[in-house]
């Protein structure tokens, strides 16, 4: 049993021979590429195989040496437009073999184009479809455009040439744009989730904004299938405002461009269409502006003619009641000069009469200011005496209640107080045997000596 075995390499070797004497011929197959590395040449690529729900279920190492690689990668860009990268499907020609150090992998010999630019363009349709059968395809041109679009949020590459283009031909224009840049990756596989992501920030400030565009710059075929997204698709088809696209070519539109409210071919070309459509908007404010002027004009020269119409058949009118008022305000001036002389006659009466009445009522008055005023001096004085003799009293008390509290006088009741040291002795228990002390009287000082 412990002879029953081979080598590793022996397996190998085997295995080698059987590869080579089953697959001594070129095999032509299909497959994604997942992994593209160039390295001194050569390429090195990971295949790959999906089921419908994306999942791998077969992988295998390919190489593609440098004496094959440089003609088969130009041949395959120039015939298709686009890269030889990952993400691609592609025929290609192989040769099986197996190395008993390295491993089973693939030569790539030959490529197949038109299977890639079929297979690219049966993808696209797909995604087509399907935006059709969700009814998304025209909902971003169905919403109205701004009548003055100037707030602008732009999807591009900070430093891309075609933001600059874009912005340049703003600045020169004689109207006021407000930018702002939401940075994205516009090319290779970041491109996809990048552009979603700053669609999405966009919306969270979409008051702020007339509309979203996206631009890049020039590049090839392939950078421009990165927009064949259905994912960026579906976000510029219901995105709330009008969504401008410059990412394409005169003669290459992706399907971001044909859900897109509007697509240009370039960035300066959407600059171009912006300034266009606020010039339309103030050419229509000039226009509507003379049209009220002349309109204006219009309503006063016909309104000048009525004028002069109804001045002329009024004027007669006008005169007679002129004539009517003049004899109407004689009469009254007649009227009110009798009633005047009138009036004047009875206050010439009044005012003869009026200086005796006055003097009498004055000397009414008066009397009558003496009387009170006698009255109020007589309250006065009586209410002052009594204060005063009240004032009095309790001076007279106040000097009783003084004397009454003078020490001297306490004293000469009998009373005396004791001081020890010049102060006030309150208690036998503030002495001591030796102690001296002062007894003040009302005629002098008694000076003793406590003996217990």
């Amino acid at each position: 049993m412990l002879e029953d075995f081979i080598s590793l390499s022996d397996l190998n070797f085997k295995i080698k021979e059987k590869i080579k004497n089953n697959f001594s011929e070129n095999i032509r197959i299909v497959a994604e590429i997942s992994e593209l590395r160039e390295s001194r040449g050569h390429a090195y690529l990971e295949l790959s195989e999906k089921s419908d729900d994306d999942s791998v279920i077969a992988k295998a190492r390919a190489t593609i040496w440098a004496r094959t690689y440089g003609m088969l990668k130009s041949y395959f860009e120039s015939s298709t437009g686009h890269r030889l990268e990952s993400g691609i499907k592609v025929l290609i020609v192989v040769q099986v073999v197996f190395h008993e150090v390295y491993g089973f992998s693939l030569n790539i010999i030959d490529i197949d184009p038109t299977y890639t630019i079929g297979e690219i363009e049966r993808k696209r349709l797909m995604i087509i479809k399907k935006l059709e059968e969700e009814g998304v395809t025209e909902m971003n041109k169905e919403l109205d455009f701004p009548l003055v679009p100037q707030r602008i949020a732009v999807i591009s590459a900070e430093t891309a040439a075609g933001f600059g283009d874009f912005k340049n031909q703003l600045q020169k224009s004689p109207f006021q744009f407000t930018i702002k840049l939401f940075k994205a990756a516009m090319q290779g596989e970041e491109t996809e989730n990048s552009v979603v992501d700053a669609l999405e920030r966009i919306f969270e400030e979409e008051d702020n904004f007339d509309l979203a565009v996206i631009i890049r710059g020039g590049g090839s075929k392939s950078d421009l299938a990165w927009f064949d997204s259905y994912k960026i698709a579906v976000n510029i088809a219901q995105f709330p405002i009008p969504v401008l696209t410059g990412i394409g070519h005169e003669r290459d539109q992706s399907i971001s461009d044909l859900v897109a409210h509007t697509a240009l071919n370039t960035p300066t070309a959407v600059a171009e269409y912006l300034v266009e459509k606020n010039s339309e908007f103030y050419s229509y404010l000039d226009s509507l502006s003379h049209n009220l002027y002349n309109r204006v004009e219009d309503i006063i020269s016909e309104n000048n003619y009525k004028l002069a119409e109804i001045g002329n058949k009024f004027k007669f009118v006008i005169t007679q009641i002129i004539s009517l008022k003049k004899n109407e305000i004689n009469l009254l001036q007649t009227e009110y000069s009798y009633k005047i002389k009138q009036q004047l006659k009875k206050f010439d009466y009044l005012l003869q009469n009026y200086p005796e009445k006055l003097l009498n009522s004055i000397r009414y008055g008066l009397n009558n200011k003496m009387q009170t005023t006698e009255l109020y001096y007589l309250r006065l004085e009586n209410a002052l005496n009594a204060f005063f003799d009240n004032k009095k009293h309790c001076l007279a008390m106040f000097e009783q209640t003084k004397n009454l509290s003078d020490p001297l006088h306490v004293l000469k009741s009998g009373f005396s107080y004791t001081l020890k040291n010049g102060k006030l002795l309150k208690s036998t228990k503030d002495t001591k045997k030796g102690d001296f002390i002062e007894t003040v009287l009302f005629d002098g000082r008694i000076k003793s000596e406590v003996k217990k």
